[in-house]
């Protein structure tokens, strides 16, 4: 059996690299206040909820929104914590602890990723078409990181995936892997088994 622990997530600017300052700009400084409040909220939530779970870090794999499969993940990891991500933060004290870091994502989705959402953030309007287009990189983000998960997620081990809210995961991966989401139904983990 393989297990996924998975935690939908919110990204905050410094998770968004160069395009944390675009999407910043966007909020007035009460809004922005607000939603620093909600993301520190949020991870020390999830934070709380992993210590909870008892787990064998040593044994343990994590999958990140985000984070390409390049032989430098660990690299980028620490950096992106030392600018103040919570997300990334956690990322480092799970390693610490004896959790392997697996690389996630496609360099070149990603990349492309990354090229439309500055076209359409620098816009003032956004086509059908750009966001179609949007969805559709989604979904092959998405179909790249469960073909990941399946290829590098071994029997009787169990890895925790961070992916943001936007991303539809659940039905793209194999029926062996037993889904696990702590923050699904309030009154307990909910798991996917068919």
């Amino acid at each position: 059996m393989r297990a996924l622990i998975h935690f939908p997530i919110i990204h905050s600017a410094k998770d968004l690299g160069s395009l944390g300052g675009t999407v910043s700009n966007l909020l007035t400084e009460e809004q922005a206040h607000e939603h620093l409040a909600s993301i520190e909220h949020f991870w020390t939530m999830i934070a709380t909820t992993i210590e909870g779970l008892g787990l064998d870090y040593t044994k343990l794999k994590i999958y990140q929104d985000g984070l390409p499969v390049c032989g430098k993940e660990n690299e980028i990891v620490a950096d992106v914590a030392k600018s103040g991500s919570q997300n990334y933060t956690l990322l480092l004290a799970l390693q610490h602890k004896g959790a392997m870091l697996v690389g996630t994502e496609s360099p070149e989705l990603l990349l492309q990723e990354h090229a439309l959402m500055t076209q359409l953030l620098q816009s003032t309007e956004r086509t059908e078409s750009s966001l179609e287009t949007a969805q559709a990189l989604l979904d092959q983000r998405d179909d790249y990181i469960a073909q990941r998960i399946n290829e590098t997620l071994q029997d009787d081990e169990l890895a925790i995936l961070f992916l943001g809210l936007m991303h539809n995961i659940e039905t793209k991966l194999p029926k062996d892997i037993v889904l696990i989401q702590p923050l699904g139904k309030p009154g307990g983990i909910q798991a996917r088994r068919e």
